[in-house]
Order: structure tokens, then sequence, then C-alpha cells
């Protein structure tokens, strides 16, 4: 009974160590750097990673050439997409270079973060 019971609190401490190791932050992956948005579209946009969204997709083209669609975690019809689309659109209209990350995997065939740089 004893070895079951040092047995199972060792195996407890192990995993809780392996998923404190494994929940480290992702800084995430720069996908465009400091470029200017080109054109922006919303909506029912097919050719993109995650699909349409049910019409809340975001495609985002940047000014040397790329274009990289918004995580479908914050496309339109989502509530932190909200605040990511207020962001592209006030860099797309006001001319402000932007860099994009990915961290849903890291992969860049999506970004999940903005940053605007001041003019």
């Amino acid at each position: 009974m004893k070895k079951i019971a040092l047995l199972t609190l060792f195996t407890l401490i192990i995993s809780g160590q392996a998923m404190a190791t494994s929940n480290k932050k992702n800084p995430g992956v720069v996908c465009i750097d400091n470029q200017l948005i080109t054109q922006l579209e919303f909506g029912y946009i097919t050719n993109i990673v995650a699909g349409p969204d049910n019409g809340s997709a975001v495609l985002v083209h940047f000014a040397n050439g790329q274009s990289l669609p918004l995580n479908w975690y914050y496309n339109a019809n989502d509530r932190q997409g909200k605040a990511m689309i207020d962001a592209l659109t006030l860099a797309f209209f006001s001319q402000r270079k932007v860099t994009v990350k990915d961290h849903f995997k890291n992969d860049c065939d999506q970004f999940d973060h903005v940053i605007l740089t001041s003019p």
C-alpha cells in the first residue's frame, strides 16, 4: 500500500512538472514586418486557410505583395476580432506601418497579433 501511495505521489509530481513546462508563453513568429496595408477584404473569402467563416473572414494585403488572413478566432463575428479589425482599419486609413505575428501555429498561414508603429 505504501508503494502505491508513493508511486501515485511521484506520478502526480512528474505530471505537474510536465504541465508547468508545456505552458510556457509562445512569443509568436513575425510574419510581416513594418509594412503598409494596401488592401483589406472582408466577408465570404474562399481562398484562405480557414475558409470564409460564414462570411466573416478578413484578408489583409501588404505593400510587400504578401497577403495574410486574420486568424479565424479574430474575424468579424468574434468579439476580440472587432478590436483587431479596428486596428487594421486605422493602420490602413492613416497609412501606418504594421507588424503582424502568428501565435496560433507559428507558421504564418494567418496572423493573430497586430503591432502598429507610430508615423
